[in-house]
């Protein structure tokens, strides 16, 4: 998993104070654009094979996407952003119910996994996957929407900056 730092410098000539509504609406934006990119990495109205992003059927699976912004509490300043699948308490979103479905599909499904190697299909030359995995779409959307979360988190720390006077 790649982590992102984010460095600002600013001359100040009091001391400042960091606004932080401000700061967690734009997480908000932030969580929203990499929602909507990764629902668009699953919309595709296809079949899907091995090494692809998963198909889109029923809409289940990229109706389940959501972000959530925590709210702060005396551990946790509350300046992030979540993202993914069934997120619990998520905006946006729909939840999956059974077991958890984007596992299987970056992780695959093996055919009779609890059976010995003689009783395994595909043992004479055939696939020995039931589900062959597939992409992970959130990496991909978090990749392919990182330089512009940095310079919009950027952006947004510098402007929502506040001097207070002592």
């Amino acid at each position: 998993m790649n982590d992102y730092n984010v460095h600002v410098d600013f001359k100040l000539t009091e001391v400042a104070e960091l606004d932080r509504k401000k700061v967690r609406k734009t997480f908000v934006k932030i969580g929203r654009k990499i929602q909507a990119t990764s629902r668009a990495l699953v919309s595709k109205k296809q079949v899907s094979k091995s090494g692809e992003y998963p198909g889109y059927r029923s809409g289940k699976l990229s109706r389940s996407i959501g972000y959530k912004v925590p709210r702060p509490t005396s551990r946790r300043p509350g300046l992030m952003v979540i993202v993914m699948p069934n997120v619990k308490g998520g905006n946006n979103m729909e939840k999956l119910m059974g077991p958890y479905y984007p596992a299987f599909l970056f992780y695959g499904v093996r055919r009779n996994a609890k059976r010995g190697k003689s009783h395994k299909k595909g043992a004479s030359g055939g696939t020995p996957w039931r589900m062959a995995p597939r992409k992970n779409f959130m990496i991909d959307a978090l990749n392919k929407e990182s330089s512009w979360s940095k310079y919009t988190l950027a952006k947004e720390l510098v402007n929502s900056m506040k001097q207070v006077k002592q």
